[in-house]
């Protein structure tokens, strides 16, 4: 197995001396900001965030999520690699300080330039009934968001070109004991282009998704089997 080394990159941008930062993912599946001062055998975490939490919300308020079971700020630099472990949740063999392109780069840039996945991410949607566009007339989905929550999606298509929110709620654990449907507040369009790119503006933008590419399938039994399809499972 492959051994995971923490690797602390150069920072100019937030007014400290010997400051690195990186983004690590915890075991928990769980996205960190970390960053931290430098001195010797002193070491400061000067902050850190969940990167995957409050991603719709502006300003200060997108990084105000922080880890409850960081308590240790101030250490040993010899004990960095335990601190991340215990009060993280990650663990690394070793530690690398390094010099990188993105040194002057903006906190916002410098978690885009890390968190992006160049990967393909693909939105899967059931689909029912005769064709509009090349898409059914009916599509249905269960995903989780960016924000680690399961919602419902079901979607049609309207008239003039355009489809239909029908139906789009959570259900978390939550919701499903309350036996209640509530819609993410972010959501606020009802109407929506009937195509690939429509459906795929309307998701990412409105129910905070990074949804690339749009496979349909009509295989999926997505009212017996609750489990999300995809996103971030």
């Amino acid at each position: 197995m492959k051994k995971s080394i923490l690797k602390l990159e150069a920072c100019t941008t937030n007014g400290h001396a010997n400051t690195f930062r990186t983004v690590i993912k915890t075991k928990h599946s769980r996205v960190l900001f970390l960053l931290l001062q430098v001195n010797h055998t002193d070491c400061t975490i000067l902050n850190c965030f969940y990167v995957d939490r409050n991603q719709c919300k502006m300003g200060a308020e997108r990084y105000c999520s922080k880890p409850l079971k960081l308590q240790t700020f101030q250490f040993n630099t010899d004990d960095l690699l335990s601190v991340i472990e215990t009060e993280l949740d990650k663990k690394f063999y070793g530690v690398e300080f390094i010099q990188t392109e993105q040194s002057a780069y903006s906190i916002e840039q410098y978690i885009q330039f890390k968190t992006e996945n160049k990967k393909y991410r693909f939105l899967i949607m059931v689909g029912e009934g005769e064709s509009y566009n090349g898409l059914p007339m009916r599509l249905r989905t269960r995903l989780k968001n960016k924000l680690h929550r399961s919602i419902y999606v079901e979607l049609a298509y309207y008239k003039e070109k355009n489809g239909v929110v029908q139906q789009c709620y959570y259900y978390d654990r939550k919701y499903k004991r309350e036996d209640s449907k509530v819609t993410p507040r972010q959501l606020v369009s009802c109407f929506f282009p009937y195509s690939y790119d429509g459906i795929l503006n309307l998701i990412n933008n409105e129910i905070c998704c990074d949804f690339t590419h749009m496979i349909i399938t009509d295989r999926i039994d997505i009212d017996c089997n609750t489990m999300p399809l995809c996103g971030a499972v």
